[in-house]
């Protein structure tokens, strides 16, 4: 209905504008390239919608779009969520905007989007509170242009965070957890909000992240030993607690070698057929794998126009890769904070798994949205480390040539 169209329209525009008021780590100048961010996010989601409309995906189904999902009332809905579906989640947050409401396709895609940005709300606030001073941040560039707040606004990032999708709720959990878990005390509703909301949604991210941050906690040299022992064994209950939903979950057995060998074979198989942007990557060297996870696809295999300008993107990420190791990264890593361990090793856990099961370009593309965040931040963090190593040691040289 038209009226529902235009009361969600304005609520997300106001939302998107002022939510960013409610961070007081944020400053003007912070708020103003927020409000950039967001125009742009919502231009993508435009984006999204043709693309969706034009070459059809999930996202019309959760908006029950489709002939079977059309007709399915709340009582389906409810039994296809009690029995662990993703899907069915997906179906149940929609069902009153979509099904009772009538909200249009399109608006439906500028709410998901607004979720979506305020996922780069909470990094970006996660971002300010470890790195409160970003001057010197714009230093560092690529192509001319300073990383920050430049990465911020790679298409990518908000393409797969900009419509209705199981991607935008978890880009949305991945911010708002990172930026919880900064200030536990004060965030406990932030915390349990995303892990009980990625769990419905993709329960083996959750299982991640639980297992990255406990790890980046129980490593941190700054905690006391009885924080780090409490700390592991609170990670341990949450990670013995959803361990066997998320093997039903991936249909997977055990963890035993030949199970997961067998899994990932079929998996890798059966997202590399049938589609223009399927790469082949079972024989593949492990480490040609990561690298086709993490920055493909490149000029040559760029499948059509959205791979050209993914190309673009990734030739970005590859240079600023090259930069964080240029930098001294695991002197930056092991005086990072526990939340920054924890960004680092989810990111790495992402980037060694997720290659064994994905032979389709265009899955890579949105399944490492969810660990590019990290990667950002922490070479932020990196390049700030690196600034105040440099600065220290000009001082200390300025000291010397004064007292000869």
């Amino acid at each position: 209905m038209i009226l529902f169209d235009i009361i969600f329209l304005v609520i997300c525009l106001f939302l998107g504008f002022k939510f960013k008021e409610l961070f007081s780590v944020l400053d003007r100048s912070d708020k103003i390239i927020l409000n950039k961010l967001y125009i742009f996010h919502l231009a993508l989601s435009v984006v999204f919608f043709l693309f969706i409309r034009l070459q059809g995906g999930d996202s019309t189904n959760y908006w029950f779009m489709t002939y079977d999902f059309r007709y399915f009332d709340f009582n389906d809905v409810l039994l296809l969520f009690q029995k662990g579906s993703a899907t069915g989640s997906m179906l149940l947050l929609n069902y009153v905007p979509a099904k009772i409401l009538g909200v249009s396709f399109l608006i439906g895609n500028i709410i998901y989007a607004t979720v979506g940005f305020f996922g780069f709300v909470f990094f970006y606030a996660a971002l300010k509170e470890i790195i409160p001073e970003t001057a010197p941040l714009r230093r560092i560039k690529i192509f001319r242009v300073s990383v920050f707040p430049f990465l911020f606004f790679l298409p990518n990032l908000h393409f797969w965070s900009a419509g209705i999708s199981k991607d935008t709720l978890l880009f949305f959990c991945l911010g708002l957890f990172m930026y919880s878990i900064l200030k536990v005390n004060g965030r406990l509703w932030g915390i349990a909000l995303s892990i009980i909301l990625s769990f419905l949604i993709r329960p083996h991210i959750t299982l991640f992240l639980i297992a990255a941050f406990g790890i980046g906690f129980v490593i941190d040299g700054k905690l006391k030993t009885y924080q780090k022992i409490f700390i592991f064994f609170l990670f341990i209950i949450g990670f013995i607690f959803i361990f066997d939903y998320v093997l039903q979950f991936v249909q997977l057995e055990n963890f035993e070698a030949e199970t997961i060998e067998q899994y990932t074979s079929k998996r890798t198989v059966g997202l590399s057929v049938g589609s223009g942007s399927g790469v082949d990557v079972s024989n593949y060297p492990y480490p040609v794998k990561v690298f086709t996870f993490l920055y493909r696809p490149l000029f040559i295999d760029a499948p059509n126009m959205l791979g050209i300008l993914s190309s673009f993107e990734n030739l970005i990420l590859i240079i600023f890769t090259i930069k964080i190791f240029s930098n001294r990264p695991l002197q930056a890593f092991r005086k990072g904070s526990a939340v920054l361990k924890g960004a680092v090793i989810f990111f790495l856990l992402g980037a060694a798994s997720f290659p064994l099961i994905l032979g389709n370009l265009g899955i890579m593309l949105r399944q490492k949205n969810m660990f590019i965040p990290m990667l950002i931040i922490f070479g932020f963090w990196v390049f700030q480390s690196s600034y105040k190593r440099k600065y220290s040691q000009y001082l200390s040289m300025q000291q010397t040539n004064t007292k000869s």
